[in-house]
C-alpha cells in the first residue's frame, strides 16, 4: 500500500511539472464562461471578469443535450471553431460540439456505436451549436422568454458587437449550470477514461488551485444507478485531503457548494488526465 501511494505521488509530481507551464500560460488567455443558471455570459481572463452580458439559451431541462433538434443547450468545455456573419443572427460563433465528453456519454447510452466513436477520434467537430445574436430573450405572452433558442446561447446584438473583437478560433468556451449538484456539474466537464455501452462510464478531472495545490476528481456511473464521486486535494505533491461519496455520488451540500464555487472561479485551470486512452478497451 505504501509503495502504491509513493508511486502515485511520483506520478502527480511528474504531471505537475509537465503541465505547470501550460496552465500558467492558459491563465493569461481570454475565455468565455456561460452559466445557464444565471443566464449570464462572462468574458474572463483567469479569475477576472472583463465583460458580463445577459444571455438566453435553449429549453430549460434537467436532461442533457443528446441529439440535434432537442432544443437543449449542451454543457461542457468547448472551443470556438469559426466566427462568421449571420443574416439571421448578426454573428454566429460556432463551437466544437459535440466534444469527446459528449460522444462518450452518447456511446454509454447506446446512442452511437463504436464505429461512429472511432471516426470522431482526434477530430474537431461542430454541429451548429454556438453563440449568436438575436436577443437574450423574446417577448412572449406578456413575459420575457430567455429559453427561446434551438440550443445555442443568444446575446443582444450590441453586446455581441462589443464581444466579437476579443474572440478568435481556438478560444475555450465553458458552458455550465451552477444550480446542479456537484456530480452533475462535473460529469460534463470530465475527461472520459473508460466507457462500456449500457454498463458504466468513468472519467476524471484535474484543477490547479494555486501554485502548490491541485484537485483531482474521479467519477463513475453505472447503468444500475450507482454513482461514485471521489475528490482529492494534493498539496506540494502529497495527498492532503480525500473525500469519497456513497452510491449516490453526493457530498454534504455545504461541501459541494464550496467545491463548486472554487471550480467556477478556477475553471480555466482545468487539466486533462495523463492517462492514455485506448479506445479498443471501450468495445
Amino acid at each position: 500500500m505504501g509503495f502504491i501511494l509513493f508511486l502515485r505521488q511520483t506520478l502527480v509530481l511528474i504531471w505537475i511539472i509537465l503541465l505547470l507551464a501550460n496552465v500558467v500560460e492558459g491563465s493569461q488567455e481570454l475565455y468565455l464562461l456561460y452559466d445557464k443558471a444565471k443566464y449570464r455570459l462572462y468574458l474572463k481572463r483567469g479569475e477576472e471578469v472583463l465583460m458580463d452580458f445577459p444571455a438566453g439559451h435553449g429549453l430549460k431541462s434537467l436532461l442533457p443535450k443528446s441529439k440535434r433538434g432537442d432544443f437543449l443547450t449542451p454543457e461542457g468545455i468547448y472551443k470556438i471553431t469559426e466566427i462568421r456573419l449571420s443574416a439571421q443572427y448578426y454573428y454566429f460563433i460556432e463551437l466544437s460540439y459535440p466534444n469527446w465528453n459528449d460522444l462518450s456519454w452518447a456511446y454509454y447510452r447506446g446512442e452511437i456505436d463504436f464505429a461512429r466513436l472511432k471516426r470522431a477520434e482526434g477530430k474537431t467537430l461542430g454541429n451548429a451549436i454556438g453563440i449568436h445574436g438575436g436577443g437574450s430573450f423574446k417577448k412572449e405572452k406578456g413575459g420575457l422568454n430567455y429559453n427561446w433558442t434551438q440550443g445555442c446561447v443568444a446575446l443582444n446584438n450590441p453586446d455581441l458587437e462589443r464581444l466579437i473583437p476579443f474572440l478568435r478560433p481556438g478560444q475555450r468556451v465553458y458552458l455550465v449550470d451552477s444550480e446542479k449538484g456537484l456530480y452533475e456539474f462535473l460529469k460534463k466537464l470530465a475527461y472520459p477514461l473508460k466507457v462500456k455501452p449500457l454498463d458504466f462510464w468513468e472519467g476524471a478531472l484535474y484543477f490547479r488551485i494555486d501554485e502548490a495545490t491541485y484537485w483531482y476528481f474521479y467519477l463513475k456511473e453505472s447503468a444500475k444507478g450507482e454513482r461514485i464521486l471521489l475528490w482529492e486535494e494534493w498539496h506540494k505533491g502529497r495527498l492532503a485531503q480525500q473525500l469519497k461519496s456513497q452510491g449516490e455520488g453526493k457530498f454534504e451540500v455545504e461541501k459541494e457548494e464550496r467545491l463548486k464555487g472554487v471550480i467556477l472561479q478556477r475553471i480555466f485551470a482545468h487539466m486533462e488526465p495523463l492517462e492514455f486512452i485506448d479506445l479498443e478497451t471501450w468495445k
